[in-house]
C-alpha cells in the first residue's frame, strides 16, 4: 500500500531551493540541506556584480558539489588595462558540502563546506551549519569563515590548535591550488535565517537571512 501524509498536499514542491550563490540554501547563504542522491542542476544567477553560472551535482545524499563560473564586472580581466580592454574579471570555482549528521526527530540536520574549495579565493569562505524543520518553517543556523565572516569573532577551533588563530593571505596564486593551512581559520561570524513555506500554494515561500558574508573583501 502507497501512504502519503497531509503535507504532501498541503505543501508540495517543498523542496529544498537553490541560493544566489547557486548551492542549495537561503538568499545568498548555505543551509544544511541537499538533493536526493543521483540529482544534477543547472544554476545562473545575477547579483550585481556578479553574473555567475554553476553546475550542482549530488551523487550522494550527503554531498553537494558544485563548479562555478563567475563574471565579477566591476573589475577588469587584467591588472593591464590595455591588454584587458574591455574584458570583465572571470573566476572558476569549486565547492564541496558534506552532510554531517541526517535530521531526526528533535536534532537538526548538519553539514560543513567549503566555497572555493581549488579556486583563486576570490569567494574563499568555510562554514558549519544547522538547519531544522519545525512545521512549515525550515530553520538555520551557521558559523562563518572566510568571506562568510564579517564581524570577526573568536574562531573556537583555536582551543585545539593556535593555527586556526590566524587566516594567512595568499596573493601567489592563479587558482586550483588546495589551501588546506587556511580551511575554518581565523575569525568567525554567525548567520541565520529561515524559510517559511506558504500553505497550498505549490511551493511558494518566503526567505529572510542574517548574510555574515564580507562584501569589504
Amino acid at each position: 500500500p502507497v501512504k502519503s501524509e497531509n503535507n504532501d498536499y498541503i505543501y508540495p514542491n517543498s523542496g529544498p531551493s537553490f541560493s544566489n550563490y547557486s548551492t542549495i540554501g537561503l538568499i545568498h547563504l548555505p543551509s544544511a540541506r541537499t538533493h536526493p542522491e543521483g540529482s544534477l542542476a543547472f544554476s545562473w544567477s545575477h547579483l550585481d556584480p556578479y553574473i555567475r553560472g554553476s553546475i550542482i551535482a549530488y551523487p550522494f545524499s550527503w554531498m553537494e558539489a558544485a563548479y562555478h563560473y563567475t563574471d565579477i564586472n566591476n573589475a577588469l580581466y587584467s591588472d593591464i588595462e590595455a591588454f584587458s580592454g574591455g574584458q570583465t574579471y572571470k573566476d572558476k570555482g569549486f565547492d564541496l558540502k558534506i552532510v554531517i549528521s541526517k535530521e531526526r526527530k528533535y536534532l537538526p540536520q548538519i553539514a560543513a563546506g567549503i566555497r572555493d574549495l581549488a579556486g583563486t579565493g576570490t569567494f574563499e569562505a568555510e562554514y558549519l551549519v544547522f538547519s531544522k524543520f519545525i512545521k512549515n518553517i525550515d530553520f538555520t543556523l551557521g558559523l562563518g569563515w572566510g568571506d562568510l565572516a564579517q564581524k570577526y569573532h573568536k574562531n573556537p577551533l583555536e582551543s585545539f590548535s593556535d593555527g586556526f588563530k590566524t587566516r594567512t593571505i595568499n596573493n601567489d596564486t592563479q587558482g586550483g591550488e588546495l589551501s588546506i593551512d587556511r580551511y575554518f581559520s581565523g575569525p568567525v561570524d554567525y548567520f541565520g535565517g529561515i524559510e517559511f513555506f506558504f500553505p497550498n500554494l505549490n511551493g511558494l515561500r518566503f526567505k529572510i537571512e542574517r548574510d555574515s558574508t564580507n562584501y569589504q573583501t
